[in-house]
């Protein structure tokens, strides 16, 4: 049998030519598909690592901030209109009050709700994880609904019934395969994180317009990692991160720049060019990518329970942000 030959031709050059690094950057659609699967695949790498080696969750959240943290600096010192370094911008328009927002959303982010995040996944299924966290938007109108006494539409409320539906059939579906106390608490933690990430959401906006986006996630990743190294050296032995595989370092590296500085900025890149809705809507495929890679990577495995719970959330998350786009274009 004959060994095929590739040969260079005009056709060839002309065909990459179209799939050019500049072109791939202006794509909007495809930055969004990027930013999903890369923000999916951080509990693929989560896992792996618990896999790998005896690893706690600060130990992980730590290395992965620390990491991250000259990336965070370098953001930190943009300016709010240009990407020229200036180290005169890094507190600039920070008044005290702007200060303490910083702290709190970095807080609730980065550090809470990924450590929360990390302790939910040592007990349960990364699919079910991501389902859980993807209701965040729910929890969001829940605190507007009860704190800024914002009362949503009925139909509002019935994609919410619909989101938690579909957690209950997914959980169903890691009851099979494990303890009902394990999954119960492993989606306890999970919830925990959404709710926490939902207080950052709601704090962000303020700090975003006035420090434009690169500035805000380069100090609110400074301020996490500040609660994540407090937290780290008052409860654990740091010569104990010597046991760390090569394997998990890569991993932990991954989730750094992965899953945590990469999705950001594909994220705010395809916004700019599409707007907030239709990158949302990209947004969506995050639960099934992360159900596939799961599949895949882990061997997890999938059911009609997990496919109810994931078509119930995703269209009561639909439902939340459509009558929520009604609702401001209303006032």
């Amino acid at each position: 049998m004959k060994a095929r030959t590739f040969v260079k031709s005009e056709t060839s050059n002309s065909i990459l030519s179209k799939f050019s690094y500049k072109q791939l950057l202006t794509n909007g659609y495809l930055l969004a598909t990027f930013a999903a699967i890369t923000a999916s695949s951080k509990a693929i790498f989560v896992k792996l690592i618990y896999l790998d080696a005896p690893i706690t969750p600060i130990e992980l959240l730590t290395l992965r901030l620390v990491i991250a943290l000259p990336f965070f600096i370098w953001l930190a010192c943009l300016p709010k209109y240009n990407s020229q370094i200036r180290l005169t911008t890094f507190l600039q328009d920070v008044d005290k009050k702007s200060l303490l927002l910083i702290l709190w959303v970095g807080f609730c982010g980065y550090y809470f709700a990924s450590l929360t995040d990390f302790i939910g996944l040592q007990y349960i299924s990364a699919g079910l994880e991501r389902l859980v966290l993807f209701t965040y938007p729910a929890m969001v109108l829940l605190i507007e609904a009860i704190y800024f006494k914002r009362k949503p539409s009925n139909k509002t409320w019935l994609g919410v019934m619909f989101c938690y539906l579909g957690l209950i059939a997914a959980l169903g579906h890691d009851i099979q395969y494990q303890s009902t106390l394990n999954a119960a608490l492993g989606v306890g933690w999970v919830l925990l994180s959404g709710l926490s990430f939902a207080l950052y959401y709601l704090g962000a906006g303020q700090l975003i317009r006035l420090l434009g986006p690169a500035r805000f996630t380069g100090l609110a990743g400074m301020a996490a990692t500040l609660f994540t190294l407090i937290h780290f050296f008052i409860s654990q032995d740091p010569i104990q991160l010597n046991k760390i595989s090569n394997q998990s370092w890569f991993f932990i590296s991954m989730i750094s720049l992965l899953c945590t500085l990469l999705p950001g900025w594909l994220t705010s890149s395809a916004i700019s060019q599409l707007g907030a809705s239709t990158t949302a809507n990209i947004g969506t495929l995050g639960p099934v990518i992360t159900i596939i890679l799961g599949w895949f990577f882990l061997g997890e495995l999938f059911s009609w329970l997990q496919l109810v719970g994931l078509l119930l959330v995703l269209f009561g998350i639909k439902k939340i942000q459509n009558n929520n786009h009604r609702d401001k274009k209303s006032q």
